[in-house]
C-alpha cells in the first residue's frame, strides 16, 4: 500500500503512473471464482486528485475488491487513460452511458439515478467539513469569523461542477464559482474571493505545496455530506460485490486503518474539535445515505451532523 500520509502536488507524471499501476493489478483466484474462470473486468477513472499520490477511492475499491476475491472470482482494473480537466458532470455522463463501470463521487439528489448507489461513505463525512484557504497576509483579518451571518459578508470560491457550489449558494453564501480547481489559489491572490473551502481530509495536503495560503485554524463550514461509489446499471453483480465488501472491512477494521493511514495525520492538524463549526444545511443530500453503519462515520462528524439529524 502506498504511504499517503505526506501528499505531494499532483504531477502529469504522479497521474501516468498511477494509471499504470492500476491497470497492472489482475488478481488470480482461489476459492469460488466464475465459471469461466476470467477476471472480473472494472473500468474505472479514479486518477489521484490534487496533493494525492494515488486516488484514495481507488486504494478503497481495491481492497474491497481485495476482501471478495474468494466470494466473487478473480478481477482486473481497466483505467481510462489519464485526462486533464475532466469535470463530474462528465464522469457522470461516462457513468451512464456505460464507459465507466464504477466512480467515486459525493452524493446528491441531482445524482440519485445516474447509477447503481451503493451507501457507504469513504470520506468517513469529513468531505462536508469544509476548512476555510485564504492568502497568508489575510489569516488574522480571516480567523475573526465568529458566526455564519459574518461569514456571509465573505466571497467564497468553489469549482463549479462541484455539489458543495450548490449547498454553499443554498445557505445564503455568495459563492464564485471556478472551472478547474488548479486555478484557485491564483484567483485568491488576484482578490477574486476571500477564501477558498475545502475539504477537511485534503486541504493541508493541496495548500502545504502553495505557501502563498494557509489554512485558517479557527473555524470550519460543516454540513452532513456522502462521498460513495456509484456502479453502472448494467453492473449490478459489482455493485453487489462492492457492498459485501463494505460488511467485511466493516467487520475487520481494514478501512478505518487505511483510512487513517491516507488522511489520518491531516485530519489531526486540523484540530476539528478546537474549531467553531458553522453548521449548514445540505439540501441536495440523499437522506438515505445518511443511514450507514456508525463505524463508518468520523465519531465528530456522527456526533455533531449525523446523530441530530436522524434524531430528527
Amino acid at each position: 500500500m502506498i504511504d499517503m500520509t505526506q501528499p505531494e502536488p499532483l504531477t502529469r507524471r504522479k497521474l501516468l503512473a498511477a494509471a499504470a499501476t492500476a491497470a497492472s493489478f489482475a488478481f488470480t483466484m482461489p476459492a469460488r471464482a466464475s465459471s469461466s474462470g476470467a477476471p472480473q473486468i472494472v473500468k474505472h477513472d479514479m486518477q489521484p486528485l490534487q496533493g494525492e499520490s494515488e486516488s484514495f477511492a481507488l486504494v478503497v475499491l481495491r481492497l474491497l475488491m481485495d476482501k471478495t476475491i474468494a466470494s466473487h472470482g478473480p478481477y482486473q482494473f481497466d483505467p481510462l487513460s489519464p485526462r486533464d480537466s475532466v469535470t463530474q458532470s462528465r464522469t457522470m455522463i461516462e457513468l451512464r452511458a456505460g464507459a465507466l463501470d464504477v466512480v467515486a463521487s459525493m452524493n446528491s439528489l441531482a445524482r440519485e439515478d445516474d447509477g447503481i448507489q451503493v451507501r457507504a461513505c469513504l470520506r468517513r463525512g469529513l468531505n462536508g467539513l469544509r476548512l476555510p484557504v485564504c492568502l497568508a497576509s489575510r489569516q488574522a483579518e480571516m480567523e475573526g469569523i465568529l458566526n455564519l451571518q459574518q461569514a456571509k459578508q465573505l466571497s467564497l470560491g468553489q469549482v463549479a461542477h462541484w455539489p458543495d457550489a450548490m449547498v454553499l449558494e443554498k445557505n445564503g453564501l455568495k459563492v464564485q464559482r471556478v472551472q478547474r480547481l488548479a486555478n484557485f489559489d491564483a484567483m485568491l491572490e488576484r482578490g477574486r474571493f476571500d477564501i477558498f473551502p475545502l475539504a477537511s481530509d485534503e486541504a493541508f495536503g493541496i495548500v502545504e505545496a502553495l505557501p502563498k495560503l494557509v489554512v485558517l485554524k479557527q473555524w470550519l463550514f460543516a454540513y452532513p455530506s456522502t462521498f460513495a461509489f456509484m456502479v453502472n446499471h448494467a453492473r449490478p453483480e459489482l455493485a453487489e460485490r462492492l457492498r459485501h465488501g463494505w460488511k467485511l472491512v466493516q467487520a475487520d477494521g481494514s478501512f478505518e486503518a487505511i483510512h487513517d493511514k491516507a488522511v489520518g495525520g491531516q485530519v489531526r492538524q486540523a484540530h476539528l474539535a478546537e474549531r467553531r463549526w458553522l453548521t449548514l444545511s445540505n439540501p441536495d443530500q440523499p437522506p438515505q445515505a445518511l443511514r450507514q453503519d456508525a463505524k463508518l462515520w468520523h465519531p465528530l462528524v456522527r456526533q455533531r451532523l449525523i446523530e441530530p439529524l436522524l434524531k430528527a
